[in-house]
C-alpha cells in the first residue's frame, strides 16, 4: 500500500480527533467568528477556504470571500482565518502578516507547531494529528474542512456530523474505482461550498496522477466547458441527487455519453473516494503517487529562508 493510501485510510481516525479537538478548543474561535469574514489559503487549502466562505455566508449571513493568499488585499475589521497545513507558505504568511499590519485579528487553522504562520496568528486551532505523511494532501484537507464546517455551524453542525468518520470509512471500502479508471477525461462539479471541495478534487488527481482533469462550478458547466464531454468522460458532482439545478446539468451531460456519477453523500465522503480514485489512476498510468513531480510539502520562497 502506497504512504498516500495508507494517509486516505487513516482519515476517518484523523476526523474523530477532529471532532474531539473541536469540543475541547472550539471556544478560541467561537468568539471570532462574526462579522465580514476572509479565508485564505495557498493550492489545496485556497479550495478550503472557497468552501469555509461560502459555509459562512450560508451559516452566519455575513459576507465572505475565500481568497488565495497571493491575490490578497488587506480587509480592516474583517475576520481573518488563514489554512495551511505546513503553516510555512511565504504567500500564506505574508498575507497574514499584511492582515495584521492593517489591524485585523488573524486565526490559524493549521497543522504543524512553532512555524511562521503561527507567529503571525492571533488564535490557532491546533490540528497537528492530520499532517500526512506524503506530499500530497489529503486527510489533513478533510480535516481542516470539518473544523471548519463545526466551528462555523455550531451545535447544529456538531450533531450532524458525529457519524462522518463512519461513513467515510464505510464508503472508502465501497468504492469500485475500476470503471471509472480507463475514463481519460474527468471532469469535478459543485455549487455552493461543494465547489471548493470539487476544484480540490481535480487538483488532487492532476498532482496525484499527472492527468489534467478539469473542476467547475455545476451551472456554470454548461457554459462552454460540456463541449469537451463524450463517451471518454468522467463526471462527478458533488451535489446531491436532490438538487434540482445540478441534476438537470446532469442530465444534460448524460446526454453527452458521459459517464455521471453523483451521490447523496456528504460531500467529504465524496472527497475522500476522489482522493483513493486518484491514486487508482496513477497506478493504471505507472505514476507513482508518492513522488509527485516538481512538489514539496511548502513553498518557501527565499524572502523566507
Amino acid at each position: 500500500m502506497t504512504v498516500i493510501e495508507q494517509d486516505i485510510d487513516s482519515t476517518p481516525a484523523i476526523l474523530r480527533q477532529t471532532l474531539a479537538r473541536v469540543d475541547e478548543r472550539g471556544d478560541v474561535l467561537d468568539p471570532w467568528l462574526q462579522g465580514p469574514a476572509v479565508f485564505l489559503g495557498c493550492g489545496s487549502s485556497y479550495c478550503i477556504a472557497l468552501a469555509a466562505a461560502a459555509l459562512y455566508e450560508d451559516a452566519r449571513g455575513e459576507p465572505a470571500q475565500g481568497i488565495m493568499a497571493s491575490e490578497y488585499r488587506p480587509r480592516p475589521g474583517w475576520t481573518h482565518v488563514a489554512i495551511s497545513r505546513t503553516g510555512k507558505t511565504t504567500e500564506l504568511v505574508e498575507a497574514m502578516r499584511r492582515a495584521r499590519a492593517a489591524g485585523a485579528r488573524v486565526a490559524l487553522v493549521g497543522g504543524e507547531p512553532g512555524v511562521p504562520a503561527q507567529q503571525q496568528a492571533d488564535a490557532v486551532p491546533p490540528l497537528e494529528f492530520a499532517l500526512e505523511q506524503s506530499v500530497i494532501q489529503t486527510r489533513f484537507i478533510s480535516a481542516a474542512t470539518l473544523a471548519l464546517r463545526l466551528l462555523i455551524g455550531g451545535e447544529r453542525a456538531r450533531a450532524a456530523l458525529r457519524d462522518l468518520p463512519n461513513r467515510i470509512a464505510r464508503a472508502l471500502g465501497a468504492l469500485d474505482p475500476a470503471p471509472l479508471v480507463p475514463l481519460g477525461h474527468v471532469v469535478f462539479l459543485g455549487r455552493g461550498w461543494r465547489y471548493g471541495l470539487a476544484l480540490m478534487a481535480a487538483l488532487n488527481l492532476q498532482e496525484t496522477a499527472l492527468v489534467v482533469p478539469e473542476g467547475h462550478q455545476t451551472l456554470e458547466y454548461r457554459h462552454g466547458p460540456i463541449a469537451s464531454a463524450d463517451e471518454g468522460t468522467l463526471v462527478w458532482c458533488f451535489d446531491p441527487p436532490d438538487d434540482a439545478a445540478s441534476a438537470a446539468v446532469l442530465d444534460d451531460v448524460r446526454r453527452t455519453g458521459a459517464t455521471v456519477r453523483c451521490t447523496d453523500d456528504d460531500p467529504l465522503v465524496v472527497a475522500s473516494q476522489a482522493q483513493l480514485l486518484a491514486v487508482r489512476v496513477a497506478e493504471a498510468r505507472g505514476v507513482d503517487p508518492d513522488a509527485p513531480r516538481h512538489l514539496r510539502r511548502a513553498i518557501v520562497l527565499p524572502s523566507m529562508q
